[in-house]
């Protein structure tokens, strides 16, 4: 039996800078997530690391990324098989001129690897080289007992031409085919052929399945791979999202402040959520979603807020807010194609004046 670690789209050296001032924290994240691979693999007793493409975010990386590269994969001993990916293209990768250490194998053109000691052998398709993929693609009857590839690429979506054709796997008679390039983790298994992406081991967009994972697989002869999901990233969605959305009634609530409150409790530096606002507004005071988007954003790493929730009719409260509904009123009976713009603009000037936000 042979036990394989699967990794992708680490994206070492991201900016994250749509994360504003969680970047930087969100770079540390990333850092323990990749060292957190290395840990799993040695614990669950891995005998080799595969790294699918877009290790670093771009071949331009700070040097210290590559030296924390190539330190934490140096310490672990087993050996790793890293290819580029788009974000870090063979002709200009970081590990280009480095010097690597000896347990990692830097595979830059679509070739085989083959590890003796392991019974494996590896059919390497990095990004850049696609030609070069579908006649690789294949399992070798001289070649070693088990038989893997690692790829960098995707499969076609829809409405979009992919690099690697589902039909392509099924067809390698291969073991296992590690993916790269996608950030959420997905099977693609044809026929007998085991077929993975892994997704990024840490949040890299809001978008993408969380908590984050790698992937475990275990080989064994004349026996289908057996893989296994193990979480490696820090970022989550809240307790009770549904795909990373969280339904909240604004029903009960009397003010924004009271909202506000609960909303927080929910919220951690880790919290990666759409938060959808449903129900009814009952409140006089106006429920400003930009205001309570500023508010929530600084107590987790990524907020984003949707309006659903149908607002109570404001009524006037001032002389001034009494002359400008009956001037709405006014003019929408004396226009009554236009009507419903009237009121609209008489509900949007009384939102307004109470300091709310368009």
């Amino acid at each position: 039996m042979l036990r394989i670690a699967h990794t992708a789209d680490v994206h070492l050296g991201r900016a994250f800078g749509y994360l504003g001032e969680a970047a930087s924290a969100h770079q540390e994240r990333l850092k323990r997530s990749f060292r957190r691979v290395f840990a799993e693999s040695q614990a669950r007793g891995c005998h080799a690391v595969l790294i699918a493409g877009d290790l670093f975010d771009s071949s331009r990386v700070g040097r210290r990324w590559m030296e924390f590269a190539l330190s934490t994969i140096a310490e672990t001993r087993l050996p790793v098989i890293v290819i580029p990916g788009n974000h870090d293209p063979a002709e200009a990768h970081p590990f280009r001129e480095a010097r690597l250490p000896p347990n990692l194998h830097f595979l830059p053109d679509t070739t085989r690897l083959r590890l003796d000691t392991l019974d494996l052998e590896v059919v390497t398709c990095p990004a850049g080289d696609e030609a070069r993929w579908q006649p690789a693609l294949r399992r070798d009857p001289n070649g070693a007992p088990f038989q893997i590839a690692l790829m960098h690429g995707s499969m076609p979506n829809a409405g979009g031409q992919g690099d690697i054709q589902p039909q392509w796997i099924g067809a390698s008679g291969l073991d296992y085919i590690a993916l790269g390039d996608w950030h959420s983790p997905q099977e693609w298994t044809q026929g007998s052929t085991v077929c993975y992406y892994s997704g990024a081991p840490e949040m890299i967009m809001p978008r993408q399945q969380l908590p984050a994972v790698m992937l475990i697989a275990e080989l064994a002869p004349g026996q289908p791979a057996r893989v296994e999901r193990v979480i490696t990233g820090e970022a989550r969605y809240p307790d009770g999202a549904h795909d990373g959305t969280l339904e909240w009634d604004i029903a009960p609530y009397a003010t924004t402040l009271e909202l506000l409150t609960d909303l927080r409790s929910r919220l951690t530096p880790e919290t990666v959520a759409t938060i959808r606002l449903v129900g009814r507004w009952r409140s006089a005071e106006p429920l400003s979603v930009q205001l309570l988007a500023e508010n929530l954003q600084p107590h987790c790493l990524w907020l984003e807020l949707e309006s659903a929730f149908q607002p109570e009719l404001l009524q006037p409260h001032t002389p001034f807010e009494a002359m400008l509904t009956e001037i709405a009123q006014e003019r929408a009976a004396q226009e009554p194609a236009q009507a419903s713009l009237y009121y609209e603009a008489a509900q949007t000037a009384l939102y307004l004046l109470r300091g709310g936000r368009l």
